[in-house]
């Protein structure tokens, strides 16, 4: 009865007619009315935008596709998403019962090349990047519209042959039935959505609102913030011209410069010329200062008298430091990042681990719409080819700490393993890909269920060294072994020396099995 009920519920049924080949979705780039024209140049003066006054004319969209490029807070963090979840990828096949296939895994990996390189070089020059690549570029994508499609495109062959990724903006969805959406694209030069109804197009969100089909960029909450902050920054720039540097102060005595006013200004009834005299050395004595230079001698008559205005304390008038900071933090929480990665991190150590820590774990977030839309474009291929089975994608967790200072973890986590893989309660494929996150090489043994790992430990017991190996301890393996780990623990504490005990102890545990090995050997040999 459960195997019945197991094949109803996930009966695969393929995609009977053949894929269409080049694709149905279109690029954001791509205008099929101008197919042969050069692409637009961008002018590359965003430098010149201002997003206080943009944010009336644009939408979110275009808002935030701007400030991912020229604002230095919303730039930073995507920087910084982008560059921590950028992890190892894993890809495997699994049958219906959930046992990983090896054979159908490789095809997968053969799949991933496939995708990542050039194979046809008769069609000339093609653009194509590795799947790593690819994946930041779906990821940058998740992060401006909260929402990635990817198509995959066959060629004249029937075989896949690379992945688009559409600008989920030009999306436009229908609902005929509830919970039944259709995408539809708009493109240049036609009036209603091209609609994408196939199989080979796939969509994942991120933190996407229930109540509508459509998503936004998680940052959307910045704009107004960032607004704020620019015209802050804009009154500052206009402050400083004004006041904020120390100038010069010219006073021109007039009872002097009148002494050598012309006589035919000083008849009665010439007051107006009078004054256009004056005003004319007026200008001209300002043109004669503003084009000094700092290295130059400055050389004046009695008639002006010059002195410096605000060179004791220039714009002290307005303590702007509490607005920056507050609009600092609301950056912060908007972009749903940590001070660290903008630059204004605290001193607090425990601060800095658990700003660390939620970082790995916003960039975990991140990477998990990315691997079910592969897991399901994958699996779409496994099952076009007939497997009754389902393709997964995972990304390796992100880690803000180096690897060496993770090895005595890793080595109790392979020991783990080993016992698991010795005893039969894993695969050998699975053991592979949770340690060394790829197949096993050809010709390697299987060892699952073989109690290989007992055979040693008898054998060491004996008085030989067969494994070869250092065993790791539990209790050597402590949190406290790494950097960040050693900096939170309490001053003073034998905490912080755990560290150094264990490399003690690992290092005359790997001379004491190197010396039992080379006596072996010569006992052997003798």
């Amino acid at each position: 009865m459960a195997d019945s009920l197991t094949s109803k519920l996930l009966a695969i049924v393929p995609f009977k007619k053949k894929a269409r080949a080049g694709g149905t979705a279109i690029t954001p780039t791509y205008n099929p009315q101008n197919s042969d024209q050069i692409l637009t140049v961008p002018q590359y003066r965003e430098h010149q935008d201002d997003i206080f006054s943009d944010r009336l004319a644009d939408n979110s969209q275009t808002l935030i596709r701007k400030m991912f490029q020229h604002d230095p807070d919303v730039s930073g963090t995507v920087n910084g998403y982008l560059t921590l979840a950028d992890t190892q990828m894993i890809v495997y096949a699994e049958t219906i019962d959930g046992e990983v296939d090896e054979e159908k895994s490789r095809e997968l990996q053969q799949l991933v090349t496939k995708l990542s390189f050039q194979t046809d070089y008769t069609l000339g020059f093609q653009l194509r990047q590795g799947m790593y690549r690819q994946c930041e570029e779906f990821r940058y994508m998740l992060l401006m519209r909260g929402v990635i499609g990817g198509e995959l495109v066959f060629d004249k062959a029937g075989a896949p042959d690379y992945i688009r990724n559409p600008d989920m903006a030009s999306i436009r969805w229908t609902e005929k039935q509830p919970g039944q959406y259709k995408p539809g694209q708009i493109v240049p030069g036609v009036s209603d959505p091209v609609p994408i109804d196939t199989p080979a197009f796939f969509v994942a969100f991120y933190r996407r609102d229930p109540t509508s089909i459509y998503a936004n960029s998680p940052f959307v909450s910045v704009i107004n913030t960032v607004a704020a902050r620019q015209q802050v920054i804009n009154d500052l720039y206009r402050i400083m011209r004004v006041n904020g540097y120390p100038r010069i102060e010219i006073k021109v005595l007039e009872e002097i410069l009148l002494k050598a006013l012309p006589k035919e200004f000083s008849q009665p009834g010439k007051e107006g010329q009078r004054a256009e005299w004056l005003a004319a050395r007026y200008a001209e004595i300002q043109g004669a200062f503003d084009n000094i230079a700092v290295d130059q001698s400055l050389v004046h008559s009695d008639a002006i008298e010059i002195k410096i205005i605000n060179e004791k304390s220039p714009g002290m008038a307005l303590n702007v430091e509490p607005i920056i900071n507050v609009l600092n933090a609301q950056n912060q929480a908007a972009l749903k990042t940590m001070s660290t990665l903008l630059g204004r991190g605290s001193s607090g150590v425990n601060t800095g681990s658990v700003e660390a820590r939620l970082a790995a774990l916003y960039a975990d977030q991140l990477n998990e719409p990315l691997a079910d839309l592969l897991s399901r474009m994958f699996s779409f291929v496994l099952h076009q080819s007939g497997y009754a089975g389902f393709a997964r994608v995972e990304f390796e967790a992100a880690e803000l700490r180096p690897w060496t200072e993770l090895e005595p973890q890793l080595t109790l986590r392979a020991q783990r393993l080993r016992q698991d893989l010795s005893d039969g309660l894993i695969s050998d494929v699975e053991y592979h890909l949770w340690v060394y996150k790829r197949l096993p090489p050809p010709g390697a043994p299987k060892l699952s269920g073989t109690g290989f790992l007992s055979a040693v430990e008898g054998g060491a017991e004996d008085g030989a060294d067969t494994s070869g190996t250092t065993k790791a301890k539990a209790e050597d393996v402590s949190p406290k072994t790494d950097s960040v780990g050693r900096a939170a623990s309490p001053a003073r504490t034998r905490a912080t020396a755990t560290n150094r005990r264990q490399t003690r102890r690992l290092a005359a545990a790997n001379l004491t099995g190197q010396a039992l090995r080379l006596m072996e050997e010569h006992r052997r040999y003798s």
